[in-house]
This record gives structure tokens, C-alpha cells and sequence, in this order.
């Protein structure tokens, strides 16, 4: 499956499928449908079926064995759980191990066998690695050596959310294809074609990207409450509203939270960002349908504030994964906030 938004490229890149390079960099914002890209533009060259511009046919034997996960000629590369956390010993579950946020270099080493050996179906060999900038400088060399000597028959797909923080040798490498932002009619149309409530509003809130805004869908509720407390910060106060939000953040027996931390806090810096912008130049970004909100919290607070209080939240977000008690990591927090919010007072 792609994208209406991305069939122009697709059209482009399998109207030539001999001119396909041997590593392709899919470069652009999250939540514009890279990675879906990445894996039909497999499937669609793995495919024994289909011919020209068409997509995979999903019922041969290849397109069956890659949607079991068993195709003997591809590979996915991403993070996974390879770090034990403390104390942890080689009998204990794995679901002990905490996920890593990085690539290892083993990773790609194992696949020295796969690269080696002919193709199972004297096709193609695809390997999509995502995010590439999972790949720390280590990791990025161990691959350059496979890059500069392409096969013929294999394809790299790597997917990145920020091209910049690739080493330049992996981005000389790479042809690269820059995913846009999709016009707003076309991401607001699959958005209420796939039953997403709220769809303006969601949109906005994820800075146009439609997958981001779908993702946000399941959240809505956590959002209004989330919009209703920053609004009325000065009289809830930082500690009522970080005892709320705790219940978002907690996990349950499966380790799963409602909300995850990184995420409240990119919230967070959406909110204030349309603060600054609203101080600056009286336009929002993120959230047009709470203007008058932001508008009367941006006339008590001063401009200086609520630029250190973003760039605290910079620091903040690059530390979310740190072990810090809940309750006093959302309280800090807000009280950062309150204090910015309400420092022309």
C-alpha cells in the first residue's frame, strides 16, 4: 500500500526499475508514511506477479512469505531489545531486556551471511534499515564497506526522519528521495476517509504530517484534557494537574503506558512554541482552535520566559528516558511551565 500523496514518486522510481540504485535514503519529516513506503517498494520488487507500475499482488509465494516475516531475501534492520537492563542474567525472560534506541553494530554484521549467498528466488535481496540515524558512527562504518561495493541484485532502503544526522559518507552513498509534506485537502481527505475524528484539528496539532495526526487520534481525549489544564494552570496549579497526568505515563503489568513521556513533552513544546509565536507575530502553528486560549495566556507572560522555558524543555526532552520518579518529573515540569505562563504578571 501507498499513499496518494506518494504515488508521483512511486510512479517515478518503478517507471525506470532498472535505474534503481543499490541504496536509497528516504529522507522527511515523521508521519508522512515513509516507512510504508519502504516496505511496499519491497514487497513490490520481491513480488514474482507484478509488472510495471503495479503494486505487489500479495498471493504469491514471496509476497506470502514476506508478510509471515519469513522471506529468506529480506531483511529489516531497527533497534531492538539487545541491552539487559542491571542485574539481568542470561535465564531471565526476555522480556526483562529494556529496548535499545540505537542499531548495533552486530546487527549489520550479521548480515555478512545474508549478502553472501545467491538470492532464494533468483530475484532481488531488499534490506530497509529505519530509523538510519539509529546507526551511531560505529555502526554507520561497519556499512559503508557493503555500500561502496554494491550487488546488483541488492537493494538498501534506509529511512530517516533527519538526513542530517547521518555520517556524509552513508548520504554519498545513497540516492535520496525527499518525502514532502502532503498538501492539506489531500492529508484531510484520508483522514476522514480513515474515520479520524477531529481531523483539522489533529492535523494542525501534528504540523501536517497525517499518519503523526492518525496516530493523535487515540490520544483526543488526553488532549483536551492536556489543553484544558495549561489554560488553567494558574488556578489548578502545577501539582493537581501533574496527579491527572500521572495516569497517563504509568505502566501497566505489560510495561505499556497510555501515553509515553516523550510524547507529552513534545506536547509540551508544541504549546509553548505557539506561545513564542503568538508573542512574536500572533499567529499558532500547532493549535488555530485554541486561540483564545493561547492568546490570553501569552498576554501575562513575558516573551523572554517562554523562550527559556522552551529551551528547558529541549533539555528535558533529550533526558525523557531518564529513570526519574514520575510524580516529581510532571511537577518540575509544570512548574517550569506555570512559572514561564504566568511571568509578566
Amino acid at each position: 500500500m501507498i499513499f496518494s500523496w506518494q504515488k508521483e514518486l512511486w510512479n517515478r522510481l518503478l517507471g525506470q526499475p532498472e535505474r534503481i540504485p543499490h541504496a536509497l535514503l528516504l529522507s522527511g519529516l515523521a508521519g508522512g508514511g515513509k516507512i510504508v513506503f519502504a516496505q511496499s517498494l519491497a514487497a513490490r520488487l520481491l513480488c514474482e506477479a507484478a509488472i510495471g507500475l503495479d503494486q505487489a499482488c500479495g498471493s504469491c509465494p514471496s509476497c506470502n512469505w514476506l508478510q509471515s516475516g519469513n522471506h529468506p531475501d529480506f531483511r529489516l534492520i531497527e533497534p531492538g531489545s539487545d541491552e539487559p537492563v542491571d542485574g539481568e542474567t542470561e535465564s531471565e525472560d526476555i522480556s526483562a531486556k529494556k529496548k535499545s534506541d540505537q542499531i548495533r553494530i552486530h546487527q549489520i554484521r550479521e548480515l555478512d551471511d545474508f549478502l553472501t549467498i545467491g538470492t532464494h528466488r533468483h530475484g532481488r535481496r531488499v534490506i530497509i534499515i529505519r530509523p538510519a540515524e539509529a546507526m551511531n558512527q560505529t555502526t554507520a562504518n561497519s556499512i559503508l564497506k557493503t555500500l561502496e561495493e554494491p550487488s546488483l541484485t541488492t537493494l538498501f532502503i534506509l529511512v530517516t526522519n533527519n538526513k542530517k544526522r547521518l555520517l556524509p559518507t552513508i548520504l554519498s552513498r545513497c540516492q535520496v528521495l525527499h518525502f514532502q509534506k502532503p498538501p492539506i485537502p489531500t492529508a484531510l481527505e484520508w483522514l476522514r476517509q480513515s474515520d479520524a475524528k477531529h481531523a483539522q484539528q489533529l492535523l494542525a496539532h501534528a504540523g501536517g504530517m497525517p499518519l503523526a495526526a492518525m496516530e493523535e487520534d487515540g490520544h483526543w481525549e488526553q488532549l483536551e484534557v492536556f489543553f484544558n489544564d495549561l489554560s488553567e494552570i494558574e488556578h489548578s496549579g502545577p501539582v493537581a494537574i501533574a496527579g491527572r497526568w500521572e495516569s497517563w505515563l504509568k505502566e501497566n503489568k505489560n510495561g505499556e503506558a497510555a501515553l509515553q513521556r516523550r510524547t507529552l513533552i513534545i506536547w509540551m513544546q508544541k504549546w509553548i512554541f505557539d506561545l513564542v509565536s503568538m508573542k512574536i507575530c500572533g499567529g499558532l502553528l500547532f493549535h488555530p482552535h485554541k486561540l483564545m486560549e493561547l492568546r490570553t495566556t501569552a498576554e501575562r507572560a513575558s516573551l523572554n520566559a517562554l523562550i527559556d522555558c522552551y529551551n528547558d524543555f529541549l533539555r528535558i526532552r533529550a533526558a525523557a528516558q531518564h529513570p526519574l520518579n514520575l510524580r516529581l518529573f510532571l511537577e518540575d515540569m509544570l512548574s517550569r511551565y506555570a512559572r514561564a505562563a504566568l511571568s509578566g504578571r
